[in-house]
């Protein structure tokens, strides 16, 4: 100025920025940890289902399963990865039979919340149930209902349980071989 060098500085905090800076990348990669994780699970469907039955069957059965973690999986980002009500799992779990829900399909239970991890086994659980019931139980005809029903024990350990009951299906007898749904039911969804 008035030819004398000046030295000018502009200090802007960047504080914001960077903070969001590091929350995108955590986000990144937990979003990449969860994307290989149902991969995984993906993987383990698909091996378990090739198990039986022939490539349409396959295909067919490969593509409902897929569905049914894609609907957990859904309501996991809709609620920003903190967990899922259980009465939303179910409902998204059974989207394909909600003209029962009320009269067919009953639910019942306290407001409860699953973790994520929690909600991707009972998720593959309850659209198991729900094709089984379909294809052999209770939904096969015009007259049976499922009751799903949930509760929380308290003690020094609080435990969740939940309850699948069938009535007016037609007679069920013991399955002749261990299927998917025994493998999800007594292994992923414990």
């Amino acid at each position: 100025e008035n030819g004398h060098p000046v030295i000018q500085c502009n200090i802007r905090d960047i504080t914001e920025r960077k903070t969001t800076e590091e929350h995108n990348k955590l986000l990144m990669a937990e979003v990449n940890h969860r994307a290989k994780n149902l991969l995984a699970v993906v993987q383990a469907v698909a091996q378990q289902t090739a198990r039986r039955g022939d490539p349409a069957t396959f295909v067919a059965q490969l593509c409902e399963r897929i569905d049914g973690l894609a609907a957990s999986q859904d309501l996991l980002v809709k609620n920003e990865w903190q967990g899922v009500g259980v009465a939303d799992l179910i409902e998204a779990q059974l989207a394909h039979f909600k003209d029962l829900f009320g009269t067919r399909v009953l639910i019942d239970g306290p407001p409860t919340h699953l973790k994520p991890s929690a909600a991707q086994g009972i998720g593959m659980a309850l659209h198991e149930m729900a094709t089984n019931a379909a294809k052999y139980g209770a939904l096969s005809n015009n007259s049976g209902r499922v009751r799903i029903a949930w509760r929380i024990t308290t003690g020094r350990e609080p435990m969740f349980s939940l309850s699948w009951q069938e009535e007016g299906g037609p007679k069920v007898a013991p399955p002749t071989h261990q299927g998917f749904g025994q493998l999800v039911i007594g292994r992923m969804a414990e």
